[in-house]
């Protein structure tokens, strides 16, 4: 699996769905994440990022990842 984890668990790890994940990425809201024959792989970085942008806890007011990359220099 190239050590990424499927977008079940990544769903399940930040509490919202596979189709909201799918959602994000494809309203480029999140970066693109690494894909393999059968789907999405999300690493580590990719869930504390997408928790830093507020995924999962307030998806009105979600961060640019632009910014929470900044804030963490």
């Amino acid at each position: 699996m190239h050590g990424g984890m499927r977008i079940s668990e990544a769903s399940r790890r930040l509490g919202v769905s596979c189709q909201y994940l799918r959602l994000l990425e494809w309203q480029g809201i999140v970066p693109p994440v690494d894909r393999d024959y059968s789907g999405r792989l999300y690493s580590e970085l990719d869930i504390k990022l997408m928790r830093a942008m507020g995924v999962g806890s307030h998806p009105q007011r979600l961060k640019r990842p632009e910014d929470v990359l900044e804030a963490a220099q």
